[in-house]
């Protein structure tokens, strides 16, 4: 179902905007029974990695045989899949249930954003209709005034720091890590993949200044790939031959995050710490439009690479993995990105790109996106379902078709390609 379907069954009105701030999501919370305080909570945030950590995370909880809800997005399909427990989605039947009981209560007036209602819809589901063990919930944008930033979790995941949602959040690194830090709790763990000793400073000030225990990748806990497995080390733990699922050098430092996240659970929770339990979980998991194979021959890659940071660990990884192939690329993101330096790295893998929009508010132009391009082979077209025909139509045996640029876009594209 899509948020018009569900308006059209039930009568609700939402923002369709970017909002920032908690008043609005703590004083509606508050009228439907406060569910955020009802369930226990990892808060996943940072620049890049997230969903991948989530997703590894998820695994090896629902391995320990745990009920596991999880909060995500952008939806990878339809807004279903952002709210879903050991796998299975919300079904529309229950998302209407939902928003009945949140219209008794005010939600019109509530004024809230698109975003801020999926993430109370997510906490009500939790806490009332599907009760878990434990929700992984995914900051939606920056951490500090995120809808999501309304609980006091079990334990708070930084991944990292980079240039993201620059309008919204700053322009230094320094304030970019700030509205990252904001997730900290008092007293709650807090584990970093981040190494950069600007990001890292702001961290440790708020985790000091929350008397909170952090646990910095490099420091307190690391990791090493060794002939495509790998091995992880911290105080109380050593591992070798984990094998993931998911692709990429970066995907092992995020795989060490949840490593990290499970050590400290258990612990927390006293349950027994498995060693086969996070293997066979970290081979296990699945992150849809995360370098997402979705056909093999010839191949066709879904990546939601939608900053810097996450474009120059795509290129390493087509690069590693596709270096024999012509390489063609299919782009569209958003305005508040960095668009030039995003297409700039893609030219260094691709021999062709094709620049195309979607329908969404924050979606650039295809042809502005062109305009910064250098590259020689390169086209655009507006509409993106012809300009994905075109891509296709350049496919051979010796080529690879690379689909990036925003999460946003790869969802409209798993519409037809899944």
């Amino acid at each position: 179902m899509s948020f018009k379907d569900l308006q059209e069954q039930v009568s609700f009105t939402i923002k369709n905007e970017i909002n920032l701030g908690l008043n609005r999501m703590l004083q509606f919370l508050d009228k439907v029974g406060n569910p955020q305080n009802q369930i226990q909570v990892v808060h996943i945030g940072g620049t890049n990695g997230k969903g991948s950590t989530l997703r590894f995370l998820e695994s090896v909880l629902l391995e320990a045989e745990l009920e596991v809800g999880v909060f995500h997005s952008p939806a990878y399909r339809f807004i279903n899949d952002q709210i879903s427990v050991n796998g299975t989605h919300i079904t529309d039947k229950e998302m209407m249930e939902i928003i009945h009981v949140f219209n008794k209560h005010g939600l019109e007036e509530a004024g809230l954003t698109e975003f801020e209602l999926q993430t109370a819809m997510a906490f009500y589901y939790f806490a009332t209709i599907k009760k878990v063990d434990v929700a992984l919930i995914e900051v939606g944008l920056g951490g500090r005034e995120d809808s999501t930033n309304v609980m006091t979790p079990l334990l708070s995941i930084i991944t990292n720091v980079g240039h993201d949602h620059i309008g919204f959040l700053g322009t230094s690194v320094e304030e970019i890590a700030y509205h990252k830090a904001g997730i900290i709790k008092r007293g709650v763990p807090v584990i970093s993949g981040e190494r950069k000793p600007a990001a890292k400073e702001v961290i440790q000030k708020e985790a000091l200044l929350t008397e909170s225990p952090v646990y910095f990748i490099g420091e307190d806990f690391s990791y090493q790939m060794e002939e495509g497995n790998l091995s992880f080390q911290s105080e109380k733990k050593n591992m070798k031959e984990i094998e993931l699922s998911l692709q990429g050098e970066h995907q092992a430092a995020n795989a060490s995050l949840a490593i990290m996240a499970y050590v400290l659970l258990m612990d927390k929770w006293n349950m027994k710490y498995e060693e086969c339990v996070l293997k066979a979980g970290l081979l296990k998991a699945a992150h849809p439009g995360r370098f997402e194979l979705v056909q093999k021959e010839p191949p066709i890659i879904l990546d939601g690479a939608h900053n810097e940071e996450a474009v120059d660990a795509l290129v390493n990884t087509i690069k590693m993995n596709f270096s024999d192939k012509k390489v063609v690329v299919l782009f569209s993101a958003l305005k508040d990105k960095p668009i030039e330096l995003m297409v700039r790295k893609l030219e260094h893998i691709a021999d062709e790109i094709i620049f195309t929009s979607f329908n969404f508010p924050r979606a650039a132009r295809a042809e502005d996106v062109f305009q910064v391009s250098s590259i020689k082979k390169r086209e655009f077209d507006e509409d993106w379902k012809t300009a994905l025909q075109t891509a296709l139509s350049r496919l051979d045996d010796n080529s690879v078709l690379l689909i990036t640029g925003s999460l946003y876009f790869i969802s409209e594209i798993r519409t037809i390609l899944i």
